[in-house]
């Protein structure tokens, strides 16, 4: 049994979806600060051929806040000229009606806070794909923020009955295996692949865009077999 603690990020890329698939218990980390500019609630989807970086709007807020705290401004920038925007970038994608309307079921439930919203795309796709997944939110597992980094994610991964976290490639600049085994927990990291597929152009493949480009472009079945392009080191 694996862990894998995240930010909850908005139809995050393709790599953060093989993070999830790599577990059996995936937490969202939403008790952590909230990052201006990160991919929270940013991402790029295929625009006229080119990435194209989208915002979800969010309200004023004071620093220091987390991603819990971090709410949105719905209006009419945020949804209605972004779906605009999906539809005039993807209405000739083999996928597009589907895609569509798991976007727009996301959507439809207007959370206050961005960590629902965000959560909520990661979830919904994976029932889009009919995989089971357990899906938890760090803010509700009682574990104190108090703790240092590492220790934090030992002791959320040992409060769902596991001792094996997984984290993301870039984390063995934070996290040394032996640190975690002298402490009883085996350490992993993912490393992701984005394999290449149809964008609908004779122009070079863009890897790395929002989840939402690989739903409009590809089957549920193809989408599956991506799932399990990473291997674990």
């Amino acid at each position: 049994m694996s862990v894998a603690i995240m930010q909850p990020y908005f139809f995050p890329y393709l790599g953060y979806f093989q993070l999830v698939q790599s577990v059996d218990d995936f937490v969202f980390y939403d008790d952590v600060m909230f990052i201006k500019k990160g991919w929270i609630n940013r991402n790029q989807i295929l625009m006229q051929q080119n990435p194209f970086l989208f915002t979800i709007p969010l309200e004023k807020q004071s620093q220091n806040k987390s991603i819990r705290e971090s709410n949105i401004s719905w209006g009419p920038e945020f949804p209605t000229k972004w779906l605009q925007q999906l539809q005039s970038a993807y209405k000739k994608a083999p996928q597009f009606v589907p895609a569509m309307e798991l976007i727009e079921s996301v959507l439809n439930k207007k959370p206050s806070s961005i960590a629902d919203l965000a959560a909520s795309s990661v979830m919904a796709t994976w029932q889009y794909l009919n995989i089971e997944k357990r899906f938890h939110f760090s803010s509700e597992l009682g574990v104190s923020t108090d703790l240092e980094r590492a220790e934090r994610l030992m002791a959320i991964t040992e409060t769902l009955g596991s001792k094996h976290y997984i984290n993301a490639k870039n984390g063995q600049e934070l996290y040394q295996k032996e640190y975690f085994a002298d402490k009883g927990f085996q350490l992993n990291f993912l490393n992701q692949s984005l394999p290449p597929y149809s964008q609908g152009n004779k122009h070079d493949f863009v890897p790395g865009l929002s989840m939402i480009d690989v739903l409009m472009w590809n089957s549920k079945q193809d989408i599956v077999t991506m799932l399990s392009a990473y291997s674990l080191i």
